[in-house]
């Protein structure tokens, strides 16, 4: 089945020593999605490189609140005209309820990192109501960290 295609983007923001909510996705009531990439990058430099874990999963119940302002989301192709019926969130602290880990990864920061669309790994799909997410479990001092997200709703 083919869906409209839509890419969500947070803005460069500052994170902090804790775990942080990169980016969140919650489906709309009647829409599923499928996440087909995303890509992660910071402006570390490589003589100041980390390692942090980074986790994709889904929460019972997820965030509400963003550190700086909402995603933007916007559609792939320029004769889509109708609005995604997902509802963004990321680069927040706040943290969600529940959250169930599908796929975990160690990140070197100083690397910008692109989950490849078409492998298999960076298919996720998510159900109605549903919320997915890509968090950090730690970072190293205070790193600028911007994410997008490319996805499918049917």
């Amino acid at each position: 089945m083919a869906g409209r295609h839509y890419v969500m983007a947070n803005a460069p923001t500052a994170i902090t020593n804790n775990a942080w909510v990169i980016a969140q996705l919650t489906c709309g009531a009647t829409q599923p999605l499928t996440v087909h990439q995303f890509r992660l990058q910071t402006n570390v430099l490589t003589s100041a490189q980390t390692v942090v874990t980074v986790q994709v999963g889904t929460y019972a119940t997820g965030t509400s609140t963003n550190t700086v302002a909402l995603p933007v989301i916007k559609p792939l192709e320029t004769w889509n005209t109708i609005v995604a019926s997902a509802t963004p969130y990321g680069m927040t602290a706040t943290l969600g309820t529940t959250f169930t880990i599908l796929d975990q990864f160690q990140w070197n920061l100083a690397l910008p990192w692109e989950d490849t669309r078409g492998l298999q790994p960076s298919k996720y799909d998510v159900q109605s109501t549903k919320v997915w997410a890509i968090i950090l479990t730690n970072a190293s001092g205070t790193p600028t960290l911007n994410a997008s997200v490319m996805f499918e709703e049917y």
